[in-house]
């Protein structure tokens, strides 16, 4: 199976998976005269790089698609796109950027912010994405996008596919999800001379307009032919997961759910990816969370004042994280740090303490927490 799938993803001009179609979507489209689709991804999904991302992105001009195939229905998009984030990310804001606007069809993009995590991780977060979908909806359609970057096109030089596009080749052959390699349709324009990388992804990875149009015609074709696709029967059950433990009970625990002495609850500027955040400055604050679960991290603020802290959980050695980077020299940004992945299922402490000396080029010590990741 795994070679027929690289076969796929690799000869000639084929970029798509049938797998289970669409059959479920088109006849809810054709039957309520409604359809909520949410695009669920990073930055390319949010459209950067384009001249007008609410109109010129594949999210844009795949919403335009819909709406002017069907002239006389109600097409809603949801845009559930944050740049800079992974699947791993997207497993515990599922539920709160995706399933609450109860969408007919979703479009998970994450190939390229994956590029660097290992499979085994992208295996539980991505499984841990369907089996979310699945179990709020049974008749929602999933269609998985494979975009690329220059660095991530270098497989495809190899004869190979990128290993983030065969781990989620994986969850999607045992789930019967749609794929569409939209990315690989840019590669084989460079590959063949036609364009350069420049032309196409002038920073190496997201599309200016040439780029998304690349991007739209392979999701729109896809559509196309996928319009008659019978509708499949309801999934009354789950298979076995293929990951020993897919993230599927991820959640946000938001921070107006949590008190410490020496922190203080306000709202962050950046409210459309958490409304509240809990705050310190002071070296020494000290944040505990009792948490049931096998996975914990931290969503938060980059900014040019954040600092440092130390955490633990359960009282091991304390480790350090930093919520600054280099990006925070130019713009505010929310972030994320999965901090331990390994636990054993159960009950646990987290520890986080401010700590007094940050990033040279920091301006301050301030950690601003939007939520805390669980699983």
């Amino acid at each position: 199976m795994r070679i027929l799938l690289l076969l796929l993803l690799l000869g000639g001009s084929l970029s798509a998976s049938e797998r289970e179609g669409l059959g479920r979507s088109f006849r809810h489209l054709a039957a309520t005269h409604e359809l909520t689709i949410a695009y669920f991804g990073g930055s390319i999904t949010a459209g950067a790089g384009a001249s007008k991302p609410a109109e010129t992105s594949f999210r844009a001009l795949t919403t335009k698609w819909y709406r002017d195939t069907y002239p006389d229905a109600k097409v809603t998009e949801v845009n559930a796109a944050i740049g800079g984030t992974g699947s791993d990310l997207g497993a515990f804001r599922c539920r709160k950027d995706v399933l609450d606007h109860q969408p007919d069809l979703v479009f998970v993009e994450f190939a390229v912010n994956d590029a660097n995590a290992k499979p085994a991780r992208i295996h539980a977060s991505m499984e841990g994405i369907v089996r979310q979908i699945r179990k709020a909806n049974p008749m929602t359609d999933i269609v998985f996008l494979y975009t690329v970057a220059k660095s991530t096109g270098a497989a495809y030089d190899r004869g190979e596919a990128p290993p983030a596009v065969v781990a989620d080749e994986d969850i999607a052959e045992a789930y019967g999800i749609p794929s569409i390699n939209i990315g690989k349709a840019i590669w084989q324009q460079i590959h063949s001379g036609k364009e350069k990388w420049e032309t196409m992804l002038p920073d190496n990875t997201h599309p200016n307009d040439a780029g998304y149009a690349i991007y739209t015609k392979e999701i729109t074709d896809f559509l196309t032919a996928h319009r008659g696709d019978k509708e499949e029967p309801a999934r009354t059950m789950l298979r076995d997961p293929i990951s020993p433990m897919p993230w599927e009970k991820a959640r946000l625990v938001d921070a107006s759910e949590i008190t410490a002495e020496g922190w203080m609850h306000d709202e962050p500027a950046a409210r459309k990816q958490f409304p509240h955040s809990i705050s310190a400055v002071d070296p020494g604050s000290v944040l505990k969370y009792e948490f049931q679960g096998s996975v914990i991290g931290v969503y938060w603020v980059v900014a040019p004042d954040s600092g440092d802290v130390e955490w633990s959980v359960d009282g091991n050695a304390p480790k350090r994280e930093s919520s600054w980077d280099k990006y925070a020299l130019r713009f505010t940004r929310v972030n994320y740090k999965i901090l331990d992945d390994s636990l054993t299922p159960g009950e646990h402490e987290l520890t986080v303490k401010v700590l007094a000396e940050g990033q040279p080029e920091s301006k301050g010590t301030w950690i601003r927490i939007g939520a805390l990741l669980v699983n």
